[in-house]
């Protein structure tokens, strides 16, 4: 793909930030959220309706509460994801825990196929490190941008430290080609989106609201017989995460149907429900009725 004089300006832009910590960066963001939330007021509505919604049980001055704290985050992410852009995976480490990654290392060597489910949870652009430590073939599942600019730059980020930039609609092919080539993938998907809604096939309960899932994840894991592991982004503190991973299966042929995608979107709606704020409220997630 042709690189524009944008993203060459973007690359510019948040190079000199790799010369200052975190830290200082995060004044910038503070700043900067007082003018998404309070004067722009980015997608205020859908977040409220949202939280509204998903904790009907909750106070409003609960929901006041878990609002601002998700919108300091939200831009937190910004921030954070343009600083990763050119640190060293040793700037790296530092702010990047994992916990049960041995788990991944013990499928390779039984051969099995691995697909991480997560979420937009916490700050999912941290885990592109964890590629380093990866044997299997890695694929970051993706959906392109509209801006040629910033799917180009965002695509740098995320294959920065080895992994392999897959688009959701080559997913497919490329997995069961590798699974039939007996070559071992590892292939993370962001699972929490909203479906297309032609290709609403399935809806569960989750956050007290009706909801239609992707199965991808699961039709795939079952073709090629992949084991299917979920991964959670934890927030320790401002610009430190945990990356854990929890076994869903490594026999998806023996699950009933739907049952591996109920169980990692359980596994996300207890995460939203212990520390709501690191959510994506802004999507419309809700938007399809069934």
């Amino acid at each position: 793909m042709k690189k524009s004089i944008g993203y060459y300006l973007l690359h510019a832009f948040t190079w000199p930030m790799q010369l200052f910590p975190l830290e200082y960066h995060y004044l910038v963001s503070d700043f900067l959220c007082f003018f998404v939330y309070r004067i722009f007021r980015y997608r205020l509505t859908t977040v409220r309706q949202n939280l509204q919604k998903s904790f009907p049980e909750k106070s409003n001055d609960e929901l006041l509460q878990i609002e601002q704290k998700f919108y300091h985050h939200f831009v937190d992410i910004f921030i954070e994801t343009l600083y990763l852009t050119h640190i060293s995976q040793k700037r790296h480490f530092k702010r990047l825990v994992f916990e049960g990654d041995e788990l991944i290392e013990g499928l390779y060597q039984q051969g099995k196929s691995v697909i991480c489910v997560t979420g937009h949870y916490g700050n999912w652009e941290f885990s592109r490190l964890f590629s380093v430590k990866v044997k299997h073939r890695l694929y970051a599942i993706y959906k392109k941008l509209n801006s040629p600019m910033f799917d180009r730059f965002f695509k740098d980020i995320r294959s920065k430290d080895g992994a392999n930039l897959l688009e959701m609609r080559q997913t497919y092919k490329q997995l069961v080609s590798d699974s039939k080539n007996g070559i071992p993938y590892l292939a993370v998907f962001i699972a929490d989106q909203r479906p297309v809604k032609s290709e609403i096939q399935y809806w569960m309960d989750f956050l007290n609201q009706d909801t239609p899932v992707l199965l991808g994840t699961e039709k795939i894991a079952k073709k090629t017989n992949a084991a299917v592991v979920w991964a959670e982004m934890q927030r320790l503190k401002r610009g430190y995460y945990k990356l854990v991973f929890r076994l869903i299966t490594d026999d998806p042929a023996s699950t009933e149907p739907y049952e591996i995608t109920s169980r990692y979107m359980q596994e996300l709606e207890k995460a939203v429900k212990r520390d709501p704020e690191f959510w994506l409220w802004t999507h419309k997630r809700w938007k399809h009725q069934r």
